[in-house]
């Protein structure tokens, strides 16, 4: 063994000489299996006469591998320290092993300390191209990094990494430099000398946040131009946590309704509409199971732990075959791993309510995070504006869990659980209770270098209890449900030059509860009542390749087929030809037994996204997505409420098919400081579905006599302008929008508006917001969030009449006017209570303030009976608008974290 300072002698003074192929020994007729590698390097020193320099501590634990026929020592040696870190240098007839960084930090040549060779330096020249392949992990945590950009500079080649961080780019041999970023995570640049094809290994770290500037968006800004992909909105909840919400408390639904093409249907409303769709169009995805009910209190509180949060991701168009099910758009929500260091401790205590999260290392391949929030929230309901809702009380609380564990390198499984409950009393009146069920279990695999699987496993349920007891004698309990079990396997490639390729298949189970009702107590008179259950499978398969045709023309083109199966065991009304559906022209009764197919659907659905890079930072994009959608929602109220329940699609009720186009350009300016993005889209819907005037919905056996089914279509322009970095950081995103429906029959009963197009409920044409971060100090930030957009459409009673001593309402045609336009204006303070990355305590105070004008937006709109007296001019009805949030609303919350 030769001494370490000669060996250092040699690293700083002979760099360009390192890696000469003077001669090449090879290693033949002699078993090295298993051998210390000290024991290794003697023999080889004393048979061979050839001298090997090395730190015996960087060798300690080595041991030889077999040799496979006749090898060559160069390549032997690379065998033996495969994955070790180490690399084996060849200098004319003496052989360096070194660690990469050894080399790299003392090379006079090469004083990158990223530089890296890829290939055989006996091989220069031999090839034109090669193809790089690699994985991308999170150096804090070992875990892969997904959605990673890869970006080459000199040829403006880019990629991005798969679900298990792996990723594959082809390049021209020579000296070549990659670039790998992530949201949140500090860049890395390699300088490569390759030679051929061949693999690497990149560690990101987390970005030590300067105190002068924040990012008020982690998405990495090169997606804004160079993806294909458009229509795709990224946050994490550092993003998040800056904008300002009601109570203080960081809210994932309320952030997407920041983003262009989303809206709010009204002031705190559960829920979000996409591109004029409804709510129940959108996927909620948690750990890559469905979430049904996404809110608290109504709509006032985000379903979802913030602390547990990593990043959203919204899918609005553009959105990946392997996700359907839903017309409008996915959110897609991950969640952080637990800290594999050591026990931490986070929470807040607000005003309202208050939250705990612990996380820590299970042994050395297992970390945990656990979390739940309560609420104190009774007294908030004295500040709505109405008696009754005074005099309620209501509570929630959740409860999470994320456990991963690492059986390897290859292999990892993780696993979460979630549950949560709400309960409102409504002044002696009714009761609602609610909440959510979800458990899932994910494997990620590498099958090879460049291929990886996803395996998931997952059920999700969400019930709902509605009491009423407003009528003596007649009290009774509503309940309806809906519980999904699903299955998938997602494959992804990099094999192949230039392409990323994805595949899977999935199957679902849903079991629906329609409604039941029972008397609530011994002295109730209510009937019982028990709709059956609706079984249906659904399954779906897919296939999707994204391809960099040349450095300007990038390709994403998927196929998903989907089929839906609704199952017995059900009686169903059969009705007469060429008539409405009612209950007069009921011909007869269909018993299907149970498990027999009562209806079945499928489709193809087709996805393709072009973009075409005019020049740097500036592309244009263009893409055709269709969607199937084989479950909806039905309720009665443009707002989601917990009476409102799931239905599958049946021989009456076929699924809703959305056909969707979109073109965009978008630009970066001054090195990615600015963000600019304009994208129009066309959507056109089919069986899309309506109510007759005075249907009943809640308990109905036949239900295809209460609703007319049409079509739809709607289009729009969203504009966004984003400011990334510096003091002052924000966007501004408008949308102009139009959503129509259309309800045309050969029957009076089955049209509405006469058959011709009308405003859909979610048809708000404007829509603004501003978001503005302000950093004050290096302890003092302050936020603002402006919101304003027109008025939902509403059907208002324009005539009314006495006839037989009882007055009549005659109503307006469907949605022919509107509620007063919505703004708002929201500020928050935030105080850092430490700067010092070394101090064990961290914690920040929120000063926050909601509807800071007091703006009393307009909820809705009803007439209401009353006893007609002198002051009201003896007319038995008038008319109210209802405004949920009409004042200021101030809130602490104090975070910690230690």
């Amino acid at each position: 063994m030769v001494n370490w300072k000669i060996l250092l002698w040699f690293v700083l003074f002979l760099p360009g000489s390192l890696g000469a192929q003077d001669s090449l020994p090879i290693l033949r007729g002699r078993v090295w299996d298993d051998l210390p590698f000290r024991d290794f390097i003697r023999q080889l020193e004393q048979e061979k006469n050839i001298v090997l320099f090395t730190r015996d501590s960087w060798i300690d634990t080595l041991r030889t591998v077999p040799v496979k026929d006749s090898v060559y020592l160069t390549d032997y040696l690379d065998e033996c320290l495969k994955g070790t870190g180490l690399q084996a240098i060849q200098y004319k007839s003496y052989y360096f092993i070194i660690p990469f960084r050894e080399i790299e930090a003392h090379s006079v040549d090469s004083p990158d300390k990223h530089s890296l060779v890829i290939g055989n330096p006996m091989n220069e020249g031999k090839y034109k191209t090669a193809l790089i392949t690699g994985r991308v992990l999170d150096g804090k945590r070992s875990e892969p990094v997904p959605g990673a950009q890869v970006y080459c500079e000199q040829h403006k080649l880019a990629t991005s990494t798969d679900l298990d961080g792996r990723f594959s780019i082809e390049l021209p041999t020579g000296e070549q430099s990659l670039k790998f970023s992530f949201m949140g995570l500090n860049d890395e640049v390699r300088k490569l000398m390759i030679y051929e094809s061949g693999s690497m290994e990149v560690e990101l770290f987390e970005k030590a946040i300067s105190l002068q500037q924040i990012n008020v968006l982690a998405d990495n800004p090169n997606e804004n131009y160079r993806s294909a992909s458009m229509g795709v909105a990224k946050m994490n909840m550092q993003s998040i946590s800056k904008l300002s919400v009601l109570m203080g408390e960081p809210d994932l639904m309320k952030s997407m309704v920041m983003l262009p093409g989303v809206q709010s249907i009204g002031e705190n409303a559960p829920g979000f509409n996409v591109r004029g769709g409804s709510a129940d169009q959108n996927l909620i995805l948690i750990h890559n199971a469905p979430v049904f009910n996404t809110s608290h209190l109504f709509g006032f509180f985000s379903a979802f732990h913030p602390s547990l949060v990593r990043d959203v991701t919204l899918f609005k168009s553009s959105i990946p075959a392997r996700f359907g099910g839903r017309l409008s758009s996915v959110m897609d929500i991950t969640l952080r791993k637990g800290n594999q260091e050591k026990l931490k401790v986070g929470g807040s205590a607000g005003i309202i309510n208050s939250s705990l999260s612990i996380e820590g290392p299970l042994g050395s391949k297992a970390s945990f995070i656990v979390g739940g929030r309560t609420t104190y929230s009774d007294w908030i309901l004295g500040l709505v504006n109405d008696f009754q809702l005074k005099n309620s009380s209501t509570h929630f609380y959740d409860l999470n869990a994320k456990l991963d564990y690492s059986i390897n390198a290859n292999n990892r499984i993780s696993a979460f659980a979630y549950f949560s409950n709400d309960f409102f009393h409504y002044s002696g009146n009714a009761e609602y209770d609610y909440g959510n069920i979800i458990g899932a279990v994910k494997w990620d695999h590498a099958l090879s270098e460049r291929v990886s699987g996803r395996m998931s496993l997952n059920m999700s349920r969400y019930d709902a209890r509605v009491a009423d007891f407003s009528q003596a004698y007649w009290e009774h309990s509503l309940r309806t449900s809906i519980d999904q079990k699903q299955f998938s396997y997602h494959l992804s490639s990099n094999a192949f030059v230039r392409h990323h390729l994805n595949g899977g298949l999935g199957i679902i189970h849903s079991a629906i509860q329609p409604g039941s009702s029972v008397p609530y107590n011994n002295q109730s008179m209510a009937d019982t009542i028990f709709l059956r259950d609706e079984n249906a499978l659904e399954f779906n398969v897919y296939v999707e390749d994204e391809w960099d045709l040349t450095p300007d023309l990038g390709l994403i083109a998927g196929l998903r087929y989907s089929g839906f199966l609704t199952l017995g065991y059900d009686e169903f009304s059969v009705y007469s030809d060429r008539q409405p559906l009612n209950p007069g022209t009921v011909a007869g009764k269909v018993m299907v037994g149970r498990g027999e197919p009562v209806s079945f659907y499928h489709m193809l659905e087709p996805r393709i996204s072009l973009r075409y890079q005019l020049r740097d930072e500036v592309s244009l994009k263009a893409g055709y997505n269709r969607f199937v959608q084989y479950i909806r929602q039905v309720s009665n109220t443009a707002v989601l409420t917990p009476v409102d329940y799931w239905k599958a699609c049946d021989r009456f009720i076929p699924p809703i098919i959305s056909n969707q186009i979109a073109v965009g350009f978008f630009r970066n300016l001054d090195k990615n400081r600015y963000e600019i993005s304009a994208e129009t889209y066309f959507r056109s819907l089919e069986n899309v579905m309506d109510y007759k005037n005075g249907a009943q919905l809640v308990l109905n056996e036949n239900l295809e006599q209460s609703v007319v089914m049409g079509k739809g279509r709607a289009y729009g322009l969203e504009l966004m302008v984003k400011k990334n970095r510096g003091i002052v950081t924000g966007w501004l995103a408008y949308t102009w929008s139009r959503s129509f429906k259309k309800m045309d029959s050969p029957f009076d009963e089955e049209r509405i508006n006469r058959g011709e197009w009308y405003p859909s409920e979610y048809d708000k044409p404007h829509d603004l917001s501003v978001f503005l971060n302000l950093r004050l100090s290096r302890r003092f930030s302050l936020s603002s969030t402006f919101l304003y957009s027109t008025g939902r459409p509403v059907t208002y009673p324009e005539q009314r009449y006495w006839f037989a001593g009882r007055e009549t309402i005659v109503y307006s045609d469907r949605n022919k006017y509107r509620l007063p336009d919505y703004h708002r204006l929201d500020l928050s303070l935030t105080y850092e209570g430490s700067i010092k990355r070394k101090k064990r305590w961290r914690d920040s105070w929120t000063f926050s303030i909601y509807n800071v004008y007091g703006r009393k937006n307009p909820f809705s709109v009803f007439y209401e009976r009353q006893t007609p007296t002198i002051y009201n001019d003896f007319r038995g009805y008038e008319l109210y608008r209802f405004s949920v949030v009409g004042v200021p609303i101030p809130s602490f919350t104090y975070n910690f974290w230690f």
